[in-house]
């Protein structure tokens, strides 16, 4: 299994990817697993990978960085990943 595949897989199973049906923890744990398998946290990812808006693709990165999961935010460098 590619990694295209298995984020492919990550179904959601109130919604099967649609944003409107979708928890915030839903879109946090999706998220998780993507940055984990990839091994970048950005914005940018979220929001073409998961197929979210940008408002909820940042409010997805604050609640992990809260989590102490990735780091902040340093200008252009990459966020730190703790995962």
């Amino acid at each position: 299994m590619n990694y295209y595949t298995s984020v492919n897989n990550m179904t959601c199973k109130n919604c099967g990817h649609d944003e409107s049906k979708c928890t915030f923890d839903e879109v946090v744990r999706r998220a998780k697993d993507l940055i984990k398998a990839r091994g970048v946290a950005s914005q940018a990812l979220l929001t073409h990978e998961l197929k979210i808006s940008y408002s909820n693709a940042m409010r997805a990165l604050d609640q992990l960085e809260t989590d102490g999961l990735i780091g902040p935010t340093d200008g252009q460098k990459p966020r730190e990943i703790f995962l």
